[in-house]
């Protein structure tokens, strides 16, 4: 699947750039009205603050667009990691009524599929690690099901093995929906405009700024750096198992399923 250039990024790389950058646009903003502006032109003409005022706008909606979609996002992914440890156990549990001969092997591959789900989060940040796992997943998940199969003929094992189908297809269901949430992200175009339109309020207040000395550098400084925090918890918000913030109840959950081995 590919990604667009913000998703595939490290979102500190990101807002790096985009600080730099708006400090680059305040400087060439304010280069452009000394160069194409006389001295008794100075003064920030109206028309020139309102459009100020009305990017400001415009970005702090894109911006909310954006947390309030990461945000969501988020609380899917931890709901979603609590179901699947729900069903995994599920799985542990129902593996009790698998004979007697057949059950130690049946525990090993579901304990095997467990350690492939632990690595899925845990080396997210990790591509090739992170398919490793995600693979290993699906082959286990395939083997299961074929011995699953196999104990549905054995006698009188048809209601059990039935139960153990039902809940493997919940569980490789909800591996998919948390895959295709995981790897979704937050749309490059929104993105794209929400770095764009910081870039351009930094032009434009560099233009209106009649001076710029050390007071006026810290407050616009200041500025930029809370809105480059904002727009890096935004992102890794929408990054659950690849930034700082993640969903470590879910996590848990499934790590303590290691408790039923």
């Amino acid at each position: 699947m590919s990604h667009s250039i913000f998703f595939s990024i490290d979102a500190t790389i990101l807002c790096l750039l985009l600080f730099v950058g708006c400090i680059f646009m305040v400087i060439l903003g304010r280069a452009v009205r000394t160069k194409f502006l006389r001295p008794d032109e100075q003064e920030s003409k109206g028309g020139v603050n309102s459009l100020l005022g009305a990017l400001f706008g415009l970005w702090g909606f894109v911006l909310a667009f954006t947390f309030g979609n990461a945000s969501a996002r988020f609380e899917n992914v931890r709901a979603m990691m609590v179901e699947e440890a729900n069903m995994i156990r599920n799985v542990i549990l129902r593996t009790e009524t698998i004979p007697d001969t057949l059950r130690p092997a049946y525990r090993a591959q579901v304990k095997s599929y467990l350690e492939a789900r632990i690595d899925y989060y845990e080396q997210a940040g990790n591509p090739d690690k992170f398919n490793k796992a995600k693979q290993d997943a699906v082959e286990i998940g395939k083997s299961l099901w074929t011995k699953t199969v196999e104990v549905s003929r054995l006698p009188n094992m048809g209601p059990s093995s039935n139960a153990m189908m039902a809940t493997l297809t919940s569980m490789y269901d909800i591996g998919a929906r948390r895959d295709a949430l995981l790897m979704s992200g937050i749309p490059g175009l929104i993105t794209f405009m929400l770095f764009f339109l910081a870039l351009v309020i930094s032009f434009v207040g560099g233009f209106t700024s009649p001076v710029l000395k050390l007071k006026e550098w810290v407050v616009i400084t200041g500025f930029i750096l809370l809105a480059c925090i904002i727009i890096y918890i935004t992102l890794d918000l929408a990054r659950p198992m690849r930034g700082l913030i993640k969903p470590d109840v879910g996590q848990e959950r499934i790590v303590q399923l290691r408790n039923f081995f």
